[in-house]
């Protein structure tokens, strides 16, 4: 599994996150202290949003480890932005370290992230390509589970680059639900880890969610400060006041700079 980061707010470097809080995502990249498996050393991604009138985010992969790519330290230190995702990666087994498989995955105005595995998943990965659009099996150009989960999101809001936040939400529970049941048709019946995250810019939604209700989710927290919201894998900092555990099964989303939680499912 991974480590990500997402913020919103007032502009910023992202640099105060990736590199400079004692708990960094560069730091979590070395020796993540709420994993196992300390090491996320699989390559990084960034996705930020430009200041200037562009709706559409740059991106910025690498298959190096986070804390070894200079590149990384000079866009962070020198671009700008209200809103942005970060990722370091931990390969799963059977999903190669390549540019494609690193997040955050881009789709118009859309980011996707995901921290977790859909265990078994080379046994259900014929069900979700059959069942995709052809538009959406075409956007897909690495081999992981984390981009087939965001072909599926695309189906379900249709490709639309508008859609309002309602519609966002309820294609996030509909992906998931999709998910299960394909697992279900295989008998794939082992957890699945499934901490999503994904925004338009302006609106964000993110998971922590278990198939298995006798396994404990992925971490996730957020904090918010005024109007600067950050929702990370782990708390960046020691003050662990300022963090919110998010509980299990839950849909968190970011809306008017406010910080919303539901319950996934019924």
């Amino acid at each position: 599994m991974c480590r990500f980061i997402a913020y919103s707010g007032q502009s910023t470097f992202m640099n105060e996150l990736v590199f400079n809080a004692s708990n960094s995502l560069v730091q979590q990249s070395k020796k993540a202290k709420m994993r196992v498996n300390p090491l996320n050393g699989d390559g990084f991604g960034i996705g930020w949003y430009p200041e200037h009138n562009d709706p559409i985010p740059g991106t910025f992969v690498s298959v190096e480890p986070a804390w070894s790519n200079r590149n990384l330290s000079q866009i962070a230190t020198k671009v700008p932005t209200s809103n942005f995702f970060a990722h370091v990666r931990d390969a799963s087994i059977g999903m190669p370290v390549s540019q494609g498989n690193c997040h955050p995955f881009q789709y118009g105005p859309y980011l996707w992230m995901h921290n977790g595995r859909l265990d078994q998943f080379s046994k259900f990965r014929r069900l979700i390509l059959n069942d995709l659009s052809d538009k959406a099996f075409e956007f897909i150009k690495g081999n992981t589970d984390s981009e087939c989960a965001f072909a599926i999101f695309l189906d379900e809001i249709k490709f639309d680059l508008q859609a309002p936040l309602v519609q966002l939400k309820k294609a996030m529970r509909t992906t998931i639900s999709r998910i299960n049941s394909y697992r279900q048709q295989v008998n794939a019946n082992t957890n699945a880890f499934i901490n999503f995250a994904v925004t338009n810019g302006t609106d964000s939604i993110f998971t922590r969610y278990s198939s298995l209700a006798d396994v404990r989710p992925a971490s996730l927290f957020y904090c918010q400060q005024e109007e600067n919201i950050i929702v990370s894998s782990e708390p960046l900092n020691e003050q662990r006041k300022q963090w919110v555990k998010v509980e299990r099964d839950t849909l968190v989303f970011i809306e008017n700079n406010k910080v919303y939680c539901e319950k996934l499912f019924d």
